[in-house]
């Protein structure tokens, strides 16, 4: 082979392997692109955080709601104060007897569990709109739906005592033989219009509603009603319980105590007045009762002391929110 056709070859040669070399690059750029392709189908797109979806909103109270009344029955009874059980119990209650269902976008057990927050804990709805990225026109109405359908089960599990039983056998009510329990007034702060306020303002100048509530031996509400302005006596109050048709009723020759403010007449038995009354008043003498009138009103304080340990516990646990959000 002469030295021309030798150059001749070497040239055709490196043009062959030039062009092999584009089309193998070709070629591979081809099958990254292509793998990159089927690499993005198969990927979920990556969650930006965009908290104003409807959908990650969704998720996200299903996640919230999951983990409180699904998850361990620790972490259910320390948020609601229900076991799981019992919680799912009481949705179903609700559903059935008091008419109360799912709405477009709230589940009965998501409208529960925002009730039992504020309840047992006295969480504020501010807080719930923080936690569940709900208004507080919703919460508030979602609320009171779920306390209206509670209160209508109150025949359900509040029972009055049987006249025929009688007070057990203490220092407290064995002087005590037909007496039933015992009643008083409450107040509990209130918001109400500026127009509205003087008839609100009570005699300590705040501004609250009268609750009557009546209580048995063993601490036990037996009937409330609230409702009043605190500028209302307790007599007052009383006498409207037991003027309405599905009012408070006292057994034939039974009778609850109660304190000065009521008269004491046919079922109530008040104290004798201008004689010393409130225990705090024989703790801080540290004399024992040096007459009958006053061995009689320590006996009646004592046993009558049941209705203000009631209202102690109930202010204790935050539960006046809730009668508080029945007035308004």
């Amino acid at each position: 082979m002469s030295d021309v056709e030798l150059i001749s070859y070497i040239t055709e040669e490196n043009e062959r392997r030039k062009k092999r070399r584009i089309v193998l690059t070709e070629l591979y750029f081809e099958s990254v692109v292509l793998g990159l392709a089927y690499l993005s189908e198969q990927r979920p797109p990556r969650n930006i955080g965009s908290f104003s979806s409807d959908e990650q909103l969704h998720n996200y109270r299903k996640y919230l709601l999951k983990e409180m009344y699904n998850g361990s029955e620790v972490t259910c009874y320390d948020k609601l104060r229900l076991t799981k059980r019992n919680f799912h119990d009481l949705c179903a209650l609700l559903r059935e007897r008091c008419g109360l269902h799912d709405s477009v976008y709230i589940a009965v057990e998501e409208k529960v569990a925002m009730f039992l927050l504020v309840v047992g804990h006295g969480l504020k709805m501010r807080l719930l709109r923080g936690d569940y990225k709900r208004s507080l026109e919703t919460i508030s109405r979602h609320f009171s739906d779920v306390l209206t359908a509670i209160l209508s089960l109150s025949a359900e599990f509040i029972k009055l005592p049987d006249p025929s039983i009688h007070p057990p056998d203490d220092y407290k009510w064995k002087w005590f033989g037909n007496a039933l329990g015992a009643l008083d007034g409450c107040h509990i702060d209130v918001c109400v219009p500026v127009a509205d306020q003087g008839r609100y303002r009570n005699r300590k100048q705040t501004i609250s509603t009268n609750m009557l509530g009546v209580v048995d031996w063993n601490m036990k509400f037996l009937y409330v009603l609230p409702g009043w302005e605190g500028s209302a006596s307790d007599s007052r109050v009383l006498r409207d319980a037991m003027s309405r048709q599905d009012g408070f009723v006292v057994p034939k020759g039974h009778y609850y105590l109660v304190d000065a403010g009521y008269t004491n007449g046919p079922g109530f038995l008040a104290p004798f007045r201008s004689t010393r009354y409130h225990l705090k008043e024989w703790v801080s003498s540290q004399q024992q009762p040096n007459t009958a009138k006053e061995l009689y009103n320590l006996r009646h304080s004592r046993a009558r002391n049941v209705v203000e340990r009631s209202f102690g516990l109930l202010k204790k646990n935050g539960l006046f929110y809730v009668l508080k959000v029945s007035l308004t």
